[in-house]
Protein backbone atom coordinates (compact mmCIF):
# COMPACT_ATOMS: atom_id res chain seq x y z
CA UNK A 1 0.00 0.00 0.00
CA UNK A 2 2.95 2.36 0.39
CA UNK A 3 4.38 1.79 -3.09
CA UNK A 4 3.42 3.91 -6.06
CA UNK A 5 0.51 1.88 -7.40
CA UNK A 6 -0.74 0.75 -3.99
CA UNK A 7 -0.73 4.22 -2.48
CA UNK A 8 -2.54 5.68 -5.49
CA UNK A 9 -5.16 2.95 -5.12
CA UNK A 10 -5.58 3.79 -1.43
CA UNK A 11 -5.99 7.50 -2.19
CA UNK A 12 -8.37 6.62 -5.05
CA UNK A 13 -10.51 4.45 -2.77
CA UNK A 14 -10.60 7.28 -0.23
CA UNK A 15 -11.74 9.69 -2.96
CA UNK A 16 -14.66 7.31 -3.59
CA UNK A 17 -15.57 7.42 0.10
CA UNK A 18 -13.99 4.06 0.97
CA UNK A 19 -11.84 4.36 4.05
CA UNK A 20 -12.16 0.91 5.64
CA UNK A 21 -8.83 -0.02 4.09
CA UNK A 22 -6.17 -2.24 5.62
CA UNK A 23 -2.81 -1.14 4.26
CA UNK A 24 -0.08 -3.77 3.98
CA UNK A 25 3.55 -3.19 3.09
CA UNK A 26 7.16 -3.69 4.11
CA UNK A 27 8.42 -0.36 5.40
CA UNK A 28 12.05 -1.39 5.66
CA UNK A 29 12.46 1.68 3.44
CA UNK A 30 10.73 3.91 5.96
CA UNK A 31 10.57 6.90 3.61
CA UNK A 32 7.76 5.18 1.69
CA UNK A 33 5.35 6.10 4.50
CA UNK A 34 5.10 9.52 2.83
CA UNK A 35 2.99 7.96 0.07
CA UNK A 36 0.28 7.25 2.65
CA UNK A 37 0.21 10.74 4.15
CA UNK A 38 -3.31 12.09 3.93
CA UNK A 39 -4.81 8.63 3.37
CA UNK A 40 -7.58 7.33 5.58
CA UNK A 41 -6.86 3.76 6.76
CA UNK A 42 -8.53 1.42 9.19
CA UNK A 43 -5.21 -0.32 9.96
CA UNK A 44 -1.66 -1.01 8.78
CA UNK A 45 0.22 -4.32 8.89
CA UNK A 46 3.68 -5.42 7.90
CA UNK A 47 3.33 -7.99 5.14
CA UNK A 48 4.82 -10.79 7.24
CA UNK A 49 2.22 -10.42 9.97
CA UNK A 50 -0.66 -9.77 7.58
CA UNK A 51 -0.37 -12.96 5.52
CA UNK A 52 -0.63 -15.25 8.53
CA UNK A 53 -3.53 -13.34 10.07
CA UNK A 54 -5.39 -13.04 6.76
CA UNK A 55 -5.08 -16.78 6.11
CA UNK A 56 -6.59 -17.41 9.57
CA UNK A 57 -9.52 -15.13 8.77
CA UNK A 58 -8.66 -12.60 11.49
CA UNK A 59 -10.08 -9.64 9.54
CA UNK A 60 -13.67 -10.80 9.20
CA UNK A 61 -15.51 -9.96 5.99
CA UNK A 62 -13.18 -8.65 3.28
CA UNK A 63 -14.67 -7.16 0.11
CA UNK A 64 -11.56 -7.51 -2.05
CA UNK A 65 -7.80 -7.84 -1.99
CA UNK A 66 -5.88 -5.45 -4.24
CA UNK A 67 -2.43 -7.05 -4.33
CA UNK A 68 0.14 -4.73 -5.85
CA UNK A 69 3.07 -5.83 -3.72
CA UNK A 70 6.25 -7.10 -5.30
CA UNK A 71 9.90 -6.42 -5.73
CA UNK A 72 9.50 -4.15 -8.76
CA UNK A 73 13.23 -3.80 -9.41
CA UNK A 74 13.43 -5.57 -12.76
CA UNK A 75 17.22 -5.68 -12.43
CA UNK A 76 17.23 -7.50 -9.05
CA UNK A 77 19.60 -10.46 -9.55
CA UNK A 78 18.61 -12.46 -6.44
CA UNK A 79 16.24 -15.04 -7.91
CA UNK A 80 15.55 -16.69 -4.57
CA UNK A 81 14.38 -13.37 -3.08
CA UNK A 82 12.38 -12.52 -6.21
CA UNK A 83 10.52 -15.84 -6.22
CA UNK A 84 9.79 -15.71 -2.50
CA UNK A 85 8.63 -12.10 -2.62
CA UNK A 86 6.77 -12.01 -5.95
CA UNK A 87 5.62 -15.58 -6.44
CA UNK A 88 5.22 -17.31 -3.04
CA UNK A 89 3.58 -14.35 -1.28
CA UNK A 90 1.17 -13.92 -4.19
CA UNK A 91 0.34 -17.62 -4.08
CA UNK A 92 -0.35 -17.47 -0.33
CA UNK A 93 -2.73 -14.57 -0.86
CA UNK A 94 -4.47 -16.29 -3.77
CA UNK A 95 -4.97 -19.42 -1.66
CA UNK A 96 -6.45 -17.42 1.21
CA UNK A 97 -8.74 -15.47 -1.13
CA UNK A 98 -9.85 -18.69 -2.79
CA UNK A 99 -10.68 -20.28 0.57
CA UNK A 100 -12.81 -17.28 1.57
CA UNK A 101 -14.17 -16.54 -1.94
CA UNK A 102 -12.73 -13.02 -1.87
CA UNK A 103 -12.12 -11.19 -5.18
CA UNK A 104 -8.38 -10.98 -5.84
CA UNK A 105 -6.97 -8.26 -8.11
CA UNK A 106 -3.22 -8.45 -8.58
CA UNK A 107 -0.34 -6.80 -10.37
CA UNK A 108 1.20 -8.87 -13.09
CA UNK A 109 3.59 -7.21 -15.52
CA UNK A 110 4.24 -6.65 -19.19
CA UNK A 111 7.64 -8.19 -18.41
CA UNK A 112 6.03 -11.61 -18.97
CA UNK A 113 6.09 -10.86 -22.71
CA UNK A 114 9.86 -10.42 -22.80
CA UNK A 115 11.25 -9.24 -26.11
CA UNK A 116 8.25 -10.30 -28.16
CA UNK A 117 6.44 -7.94 -30.50
CA UNK A 118 2.98 -9.44 -29.94
CA UNK A 119 1.22 -8.62 -26.69
CA UNK A 120 -1.40 -11.31 -26.38
CA UNK A 121 -2.30 -13.29 -23.28
CA UNK A 122 -1.19 -16.54 -24.74
CA UNK A 123 1.80 -18.68 -23.73
CA UNK A 124 3.35 -18.66 -27.22
CA UNK A 125 3.72 -14.86 -26.92
CA UNK A 126 5.23 -14.89 -23.43
CA UNK A 127 8.92 -15.28 -22.69
CA UNK A 128 10.31 -13.30 -19.75
CA UNK A 129 13.88 -12.03 -20.07
CA UNK A 130 14.72 -11.86 -16.35
CA UNK A 131 13.76 -13.39 -13.02
CA UNK A 132 11.41 -10.49 -12.26
CA UNK A 133 9.38 -11.26 -15.37
CA UNK A 134 9.59 -14.97 -14.64
CA UNK A 135 8.19 -14.50 -11.11
CA UNK A 136 5.16 -12.75 -12.58
CA UNK A 137 4.86 -15.22 -15.46
CA UNK A 138 4.88 -18.24 -13.14
CA UNK A 139 2.13 -16.78 -10.96
CA UNK A 140 0.03 -15.98 -14.04
CA UNK A 141 0.32 -19.65 -15.02
CA UNK A 142 -1.07 -20.74 -11.66
CA UNK A 143 -3.98 -18.32 -12.05
CA UNK A 144 -4.68 -19.64 -15.56
CA UNK A 145 -4.82 -23.21 -14.32
CA UNK A 146 -7.12 -22.35 -11.44
CA UNK A 147 -9.48 -20.28 -13.54
CA UNK A 148 -9.80 -23.22 -15.92
CA UNK A 149 -11.26 -25.32 -13.09
CA UNK A 150 -15.04 -25.35 -13.39
CA UNK A 151 -15.63 -24.97 -9.66
CA UNK A 152 -13.04 -22.24 -8.95
CA UNK A 153 -14.88 -20.07 -6.37
CA UNK A 154 -13.12 -16.71 -6.60
CA UNK A 155 -12.99 -13.76 -8.94
CA UNK A 156 -9.40 -13.11 -10.01
CA UNK A 157 -7.97 -10.43 -12.30
CA UNK A 158 -4.34 -9.82 -13.14
CA UNK A 159 -3.12 -6.53 -14.63
CA UNK A 160 -0.07 -6.60 -16.88
CA UNK A 161 1.22 -3.09 -16.31
CA UNK A 162 3.43 -1.41 -18.91
CA UNK A 163 5.79 1.36 -17.72
CA UNK A 164 3.68 2.71 -14.88
CA UNK A 165 4.36 6.30 -13.86
CA UNK A 166 2.75 9.08 -11.89
CA UNK A 167 2.46 10.53 -8.40
CA UNK A 168 4.20 8.86 -5.47
CA UNK A 169 7.03 7.12 -7.33
CA UNK A 170 9.88 9.20 -5.88
CA UNK A 171 11.03 6.34 -3.61
CA UNK A 172 11.81 4.04 -6.56
CA UNK A 173 15.23 5.60 -7.32
CA UNK A 174 16.65 4.13 -10.55
CA UNK A 175 13.47 2.08 -11.11
CA UNK A 176 11.29 5.19 -11.25
CA UNK A 177 9.73 5.85 -14.63
CA UNK A 178 11.42 7.47 -17.59
CA UNK A 179 8.86 10.29 -17.30
CA UNK A 180 9.93 10.89 -13.66
CA UNK A 181 13.64 10.93 -14.53
CA UNK A 182 13.16 13.17 -17.59
CA UNK A 183 11.01 15.61 -15.62
CA UNK A 184 13.67 15.92 -12.92
CA UNK A 185 16.48 16.22 -15.49
CA UNK A 186 14.63 19.01 -17.26
CA UNK A 187 13.98 20.87 -14.00
CA UNK A 188 17.63 20.58 -12.96
CA UNK A 189 19.39 21.09 -16.30
CA UNK A 190 16.88 22.59 -18.70
CA UNK A 191 17.26 19.62 -21.05
CA UNK A 192 16.73 15.87 -21.20
CA UNK A 193 19.51 13.36 -21.96
CA UNK A 194 18.27 10.66 -24.30
CA UNK A 195 20.02 7.43 -25.13
CA UNK A 196 20.83 5.90 -28.47
CA UNK A 197 18.07 3.65 -29.78
CA UNK A 198 18.34 0.32 -31.53
CA UNK A 199 17.14 -1.15 -34.81
CA UNK A 200 17.84 2.15 -36.56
Amino acid sequence: AAGMIGSNLVHGLNALGIDDVIAVDDLTDGAKYRNLLGASLSDYFDKREFYERFARGDFGRVDAVLHQGACSDTMEPDGRYMMENNYRYSLALLDACTDEEIPFLYASSAAVYGGGRVFRESPEHEGPLNVYGYSKFLFDQVVRRRLAEADFPSQVAGFRYFNVYGPREQHKDRMASVAFHFFNQYRAEGKVRLFEGCDG
